[in-house]
């Protein structure tokens, strides 16, 4: 198992503190108005608008394990089967996705779904996914062989199959 943390902008990271700056202050703000209507806004303000963003800023990781690779942010997950990825190119796209910097890979899989990722070890990231993918594509070919092989000879039983019998 390999996890690779996001690399993190410095302009992301100045917005996201400017951001919980903001909510500390309206919350602030709130609090000494008082009341059980001003508590509650004030703990959906924290919770949403400091908590939900700090939360995806801590957690937004990939972790290539087994066959899959895994990307986590905050509350949202994708498994994606590495045999699935087509293609893993560079990119600056600024479309939403789990990544914290614009210094993105774009990872196409599946029937043409596409997701950004931005592993803050790019290269390091690249050479697992390629170290991955060909071993599962050796693993997968033995299997498929050993599969046809049963399916052409049925009567040749395995050693295991042959001392179970007897």
């Amino acid at each position: 198992m390999a996890a690779f943390k996001s690399k993190i902008d410095n302009p992301l990271l100045f917005c996201l503190i400017l951001s919980i700056i903001a909510c500390l202050l309206g919350t602030s703000v709130m609090l000494k108005e008082g009341g059980t209507l001003y508590y509650s806004l004030a703990a959906i303000t924290i919770i949403g608008g400091a908590g939900f963003p700090l939360w995806i800023f801590i957690s937004t990781k990939y972790i290539v394990e087994n066959k899959d690779l895994k990307i986590t942010s905050g509350p949202f997950s994708w498994v994606i089967p590495i045999q699935s990825i087509t293609s893993i190119q560079e990119s600056q796209n600024a479309l939403t996705s789990p990544a914290l910097s614009f210094d993105r890979l774009e990872i196409t899989y599946g029937e043409n779904k596409v997701i950004n990722i931005s592993p803050a070890d790019k290269n390091e990231f690249m050479q697992t996914m390629r170290r991955k993918k060909f071993t599962n594509t050796d693993e997968t070919t033995k299997q498929q062989a050993t599969e046809e092989n049963h399916k052409r000879n049925p009567k040749k039983k395995s050693k295991k199959q042959k001392n179970h019998q007897a």
